[in-house]
């Protein structure tokens, strides 16, 4: 632990920090649980790829208690002794001034003759208390409280009890900055879904996201359970497919494929796969708002997904477990989608067309 301390200390925060600062996003604070989780991920990169899987990721996140739902890997490999410095400018292209970061870790492990540096980045948008457990037993009630950053407000919860359960919103009291809301793991043992999202300038923003292991344990190690469906067709139809069939065990209509949403879609997970960054607001096209009128396409409602996966089931698994995407997946409004999926880039378009009357 000492030497990683030291090491952390003396050769990681110089040039994060400068770096991070020479782009004008300040100077991140550094954060113990960040530096665990990056060095619990160094061990584990993809040396082929130089890449961090999404569901090592997650697990990862999960074991450290890091429950920020913006955080942002960045992964080197490189010889012992290196300087890290002329390899970081890429990370400053993948980061939105609208989320700057606030807190980093960083973590490496020697992996043969090279060795593997990672770093966290994390925009905080609330500071906890202490984040739920991982794991609880069923009934329990929890109580969630922190302190919201500058340029938030309006907090509330979002809780998505495992499946048949639909998403729940629920009130969250704000004091100032200060929030506080209560949690009941009443519906049934499972993984249940917490995420705590406020309002911004920018639009309603999840800043953090939990998931609670209730009745039952966590997995020992990263895991993905999802059927039915083959992953070697095409991943859009399979998405399509996985999406419908979600619906319909809630007792919503299918929804069917608009050539024009498809297009959006695709046009905007190219985008994501070439500047390698998932954001909704892009610097070329904007927001699907303006995306949809760029294409001439008018709607009476629209959402949008987005997943950086490892394939079609690692996609699905990340908005099965954040409430707020299922919420959008389970809009009952909806009568038509796009999607897409660009490397491992996913996007999803629902929206409500004119004319056509939701079942």
């Amino acid at each position: 632990m000492t030497s990683l301390f030291v090491l952390t200390l003396l050769f990681a925060p110089a040039p994060v920090e400068g770096l991070l600062a020479a782009h004008g996003f300040g100077r991140p604070a550094a954060d113990a649980r960040l530096d665990a989780a990056a060095a619990d991920l160094a061990r584990r990169v993809d040396l082929a790829q130089g890449d961090v899987a999404a569901g090592q990721l997650q697990f990862v996140l999960d074991q450290a208690g890091v429950v920020d739902a913006w955080v942002m890997p960045f992964s080197v490999v490189h010889p012992p002794g290196a300087d890290l410095a002329p390899r970081l400018p890429p990370l400053a292209g993948r980061l939105d001034r609208r989320f700057p970061p606030t807190h980093y870790g960083v973590g490496e492990a020697a992996r043969g003759a090279d060795v593997v540096t990672v770093i966290l980045l994390v925009h905080r948008g609330v500071e906890l208390d202490s984040p739920l457990p991982l794991q609880t037993k069923l009934n329990d009630i929890r109580q969630l409280r922190g302190t919201l950053r500058a340029g938030y407000f309006h907090p509330r919860l979002l809780v998505a009890p495992p499946p048949p359960h639909g998403v729940r919103e629920l009130p969250a009291r704000a004091d100032g900055r200060g929030v506080e809301a209560v949690v009941a793991f009443s519906a049934g043992p499972g993984v249940y879904g917490v995420e705590l999202l406020a309002d911004s300038q920018h639009g309603p923003v999840v800043l953090t996201n939990q998931r609670v292991w209730v009745g039952q344990a966590p997995p020992a190690w990263p895991q993905v359970h999802l059927s039915p469906g083959p992953t070697t067709q095409a991943p859009a139809p399979v998405l399509v497919a996985w999406i419908n069939l979600l619906r319909r065990d809630h007792g919503l209509r299918a929804l069917d494929v608009d050539p024009g949403l498809a297009t959006v879609a695709d046009e905007h997970a190219r985008d994501l796969a070439r500047r390698d960054a998932l954001v909704h607001h892009s610097p070329d096209s904007g927001t699907l708002t303006t995306r949809l009128k760029a294409r001439g396409i008018r709607v009476l409602a629209a959402a949008e997904n987005l997943a950086r996966a490892d394939d079609v089931r690692g996609a699905m698994r990340a908005f099965l477990d954040s409430p707020g995407h299922r919420r959008v997946l389970l809009m009952p409004e909806a009568t038509h989608l796009g999607v897409a999926a660009v490397g491992r880039y996913y996007t999803v378009v629902l929206a409500r067309l004119p004319g056509v009357t939701p079942r």
